[in-house]
Parts: structure tokens; sequence; C-alpha cells
């Protein structure tokens, strides 16, 4: 994670009514991602919402992420241009003094939120801060969002497998051999 991002909301933004707050931040990304056994360019910044809103004595915490990348193609190596977009939810569990004596929250409470929203992660955070910093979340977001491959097009023809020019620019008229080596030996009692 870039260390210059700042992704930081202030609690006292937030509406104690339940109503949304939404804040939007344009964090900076130079340079190359390493993912996946693949390198993702970046294309410009990363592009981030949050939308929090209190759920009873939580947070419920929105992270959308949108930014471009390019890359090669899996078929053809060509420079391939990507745009991520995706989002999580987390839910932020504030703690007073009395919780960090040992009482917990109900299982009751607490699965009311888990059984709507599946995908929500449980994040304790003191009471007693002033902000929530949400770079890491929102850099979790975006390697979750990262695809492990990418086709230019849908009919990308590929690399020729005998000498390795690109199908979709140049027609190299090489012929394949399509038949497996380890059959070799039937293919000569064939005639």
């Amino acid at each position: 994670m870039p260390l210059e991002w700042d992704c930081s909301i202030r609690l006292s933004s937030v509406p104690r009514s339940g109503e949304p707050y939404v804040e939007s931040f344009e964090l900076p990304l130079d340079g190359v991602i390493e993912h996946w056994g693949q390198s993702y360019v970046s294309r410009g910044p990363v592009h981030a919402m949050v939308e929090a809103s209190y759920t009873g004595e939580r947070i419920l915490a929105r992270v959308s992420v949108r930014a471009e990348f390019s890359l090669p193609c899996s078929r053809c190596l060509s420079e391939t241009g990507v745009a991520i977009m995706g989002d999580l939810r987390y839910l932020f569990s504030l703690r007073s003094s009395s919780r960090e004596n040992g009482e917990r929250d109900s299982d009751e409470e607490m699965g009311s939120v888990l059984e709507e929203d599946g995908d929500v992660d449980v994040i304790p955070v003191d009471s007693f801060q002033s902000e929530l910093d949400l770079s890491q979340y929102v850099w979790e977001v975006l390697l979750l969002n990262l695809p492990e491959r990418v086709i230019c097009a849908d009919d990308c023809k590929g690399l020729c497998p005998v000498c390795g020019q690109n199908r979709n620019e140049v027609d190299c008229g090489c012929v394949e051999d399509d038949t497996d080596p380890r059959f070799a030996v039937l293919r000569g009692l064939q005639s």
C-alpha cells in the first residue's frame, strides 16, 4: 500500500441517525503492482469512495474502488487496458472501556448485521479514536479485484505455437501438428 495514501474519515462526521456519510478520495498510484504473477501498470489515480453509517454502536463502511491498469494479454502478450471496479463492506465495532474489561457484544446483536451482509468483516476500533483510517481497506479492495488473466479481445488468436508471432497481426502460415507425440507409434499401425 502506498504510504502517501490518506483515506481517513472523522467519526464525528458520520451521523448517529443512521444516515450514510459519503466521502470520495483520489489516491495517487504510480508504477507497477506485482500480483497474481502479473505486472499491473497503473494508468492513473485510484478513485475510492467510502459510505459509512452507524448501525447501533458499530459503523458499517462500504469501500468502493475504481482504477485503470495495463498488462499483457494472456494469449497474445499485447498491452491491454483493464478497468478495475469493486467494493467490500466492513463493520467497525466501537469498543468502550467496559468491553475491554471482558464484556462482549451479544451474538444476537452481531448476527443481525452478519446475516444480512455475509461479506462483512468485524474490526474492533477504540471508541476514543477520532478518525478511522480506511487506506488499508481501499488497498485490499483494489488487490482483490485485480483479474488473474486479461484477454485483449474475445476473439484473440494468441501467439503461433510454431514461430511465436502474434496471429492477430500476422498470418504466418505455419502448420500446426495437432497430433500428440505420445501416440506417434499408434499412427504407424493405421497404415
